[in-house]
């Protein structure tokens, strides 16, 4: 019996998913690109100025976090409930290829897609694709996920899971 969390998507998938996401490299590197766009899911429901970020993002007390944690794994665990969801990992020369991975159960992906997942695979924050979608979704440090895309119908099913999990989408 394997003991494997993840195994990778079959070749003529990664070759199908490389052509569908041929921004991401950039958009992993932090390289804007003009057709690729940006949704963010918050529990705040503006972005915070500077002063608002100090204020709110450090020192804050653990019921406080817990409660924005909450949140944030209940609009995960709605997303992935209702699209498929893939992990992907750089690989090769200079990290220039990207693979495309499956979770073997739903189990181990709800323990990835949540606030601090990304720990279950040694990342700092999560990060998966959604195919059905094409977009990327990445945890981030200050309680807000963004989504990455190149179409927009991303946009509809995000507002309905962060209606249904009370946070915020904030377009920049």
């Amino acid at each position: 019996m394997s003991n494997r969390r993840i195994v990778n998507v079959a070749k003529t998938s990664q070759r199908d998913l490389a052509g569908q996401f041929h921004w991401l490299m950039d958009v992993n590197l932090n390289e804007q690109r003009a057709e690729v766009q940006i949704l963010s899911v918050s529990v705040f429901d503006h972005w915070l100025s500077r002063e608002e970020a100090c204020e709110k993002l450090e020192n804050v007390p653990a019921d406080e976090q817990a409660r924005r944690d909450a949140l944030l794994a209940d609009f995960c665990s709605r997303m992935i409930a209702g699209t498929d969801v893939l992990s992907f990992v750089q690989r090769g020369r200079q990290f220039r290829h990207i693979l495309f991975r499956r979770f073997v159960s739903k189990e181990v992906l709800s323990e990835y897609c949540r606030p601090g997942g990304g720990k279950v695979f040694g990342h700092r924050h999560f990060h998966v694709v959604l195919p059905e979608h094409g977009c990327v979704f990445y945890e981030s440090w200050d309680d807000t996920y963004h989504f990455f895309f190149d179409r927009s119908d991303i946009a509809d099913a995000a507002r309905v899971w962060a209606d249904q999990s009370g946070v915020y989408l904030l377009s920049r």
